[in-house]
């Protein structure tokens, strides 16, 4: 009975995010206690108060893709469109344009890609977006920012790392590179 509710969870979870969820269960096999150690931590994964949901989404995004072009970036994005991102501000981060965001938006977007890569410029941005969102939106971002990057680096680990793919926004299809060609 505990092994099919753990299936109907990683089932659900699966068709919320559109992606497999088998390197769950190859945690939860190898490692049940760190499994539910793991489980503990998914829900500050998804904490958001203080920030509009767009500003959450494109740091999410610039995060996944700072560590993955593939599945976990499309989670991203599958997890950006329900919960009603605009596709346009899903692409132009999947893309980096930031012409294709407002001010606030954007420089959510450049925060999180300067946290990512250890770059001086987080520190000159983190004072506007305080200005904004107040310290609570400072800290959501912190935490979408490094939630974002732990979910490619356990699957990497654990031998489900995937190389780039074709990202899906919609109907549309976007060619990506790899995560060091993003940044730039």
């Amino acid at each position: 009975m505990f092994k099919a509710l753990l299936e109907r969870m990683f089932a659900k979870q699966e068709k919320l995010t559109g992606e497999s969820a088998d390197y769950i269960r190859d945690l939860h096999r190898a490692a049940p206690g760190g499994f539910w150690r793991f489980a503990l931590f998914t829900p500050m994964a998804n904490y958001r108060r203080a920030l509009p949901k767009e500003a959450y989404a494109v740091a999410k995004i610039a995060a996944a893709y700072s560590e993955d072009c593939g599945p976990c970036l499309q989670t991203t994005v599958n997890l950006a469109t329900a919960a009603g991102v605009h596709p346009q501000i899903i692409r132009a981060a999947v893309t980096g344009d930031t012409n294709g965001m407002d001010e606030r938006i954007a420089t959510a977007f450049l925060f999180a890609r300067a946290v990512c890569a250890h770059d001086f410029a987080s520190e000159e941005l983190r004072p506007k977006l305080i200005e904004w969102w107040g310290e609570a939106g400072i800290a959501e971002l912190s935490l979408a920012i490094c939630s974002s990057r732990l979910f490619p680096t356990l699957k990497r680990g654990l031998g489900h790392g995937a190389a780039c793919q074709r990202i899906m926004i919609g109907q549309e299809t976007l060619q990506v590179g790899t995560p060091d060609a993003h940044a730039a």
